[in-house]
């Protein structure tokens, strides 16, 4: 056997799907594009809300240094701050079941296409994909809960009144 019969017979073994007509194929075209869109709008509201969140949390300082703390404000405004970093944090991580949502439709969509289209698709591993996106959640996570416990000791340093 010659090497370029095998090299036939290796394009020949691969997984290839079944055919589909252009109207399928457009609607799975149509979908995969509304999933893209989707899964960049999901991570541009990640991203939005943690630092909507730290722009709030400055803010709430900036209020309570220009009105003067009294001791029952500054309660509540630290209840506040717990309130608003819990809702970040299950706010982030809805999200992120949102982008595993979209991924998985996507990854669904891409069985449907070409060999060519599905190697190109695979060139990130979902495995290495996981670990980006996670990363990046504890790392929002993180941020927020850091910006949550600077703008308490900020509260804290304000003199209260009374005393």
């Amino acid at each position: 056997m010659t090497g370029r019969t095998k090299e036939k017979e290796e394009v020949i073994d691969e997984d290839v799907p079944e055919p589909i007509d252009e109207e399928v194929r457009a609607e799975l075209s149509l979908i995969y594009t509304k999933a893209n869109d989707a899964l960049l709008f999901v991570k541009a509201q990640q991203w939005w809300t943690v630092g909507s969140t730290l722009a709030v949390f400055m803010g709430l300082l900036v209020i309570a240094k220009l009105v003067g703390a009294k001791a029952g404000y500054v309660s509540a405004l630290t209840g506040l701050i717990i309130l608003m970093t819990c809702a970040c944090v299950f706010m982030l991580v809805i999200y992120q079941f949102w982008q595993h949502n979209e991924l998985a439709r996507i990854h669904a969509v891409a069985t449907h296409f070409s060999a060519t289209f599905q190697k190109i698709h695979a060139i990130k591993s979902p495995t290495e994909g996981n670990f980006h996106r996670y990363t990046l959640l504890a790392f929002m996570i993180v941020v927020v809960i850091l910006g949550a416990v600077i703008t308490y000791m900020g509260l804290d340093q304000l003199p209260r009144w009374p005393r």
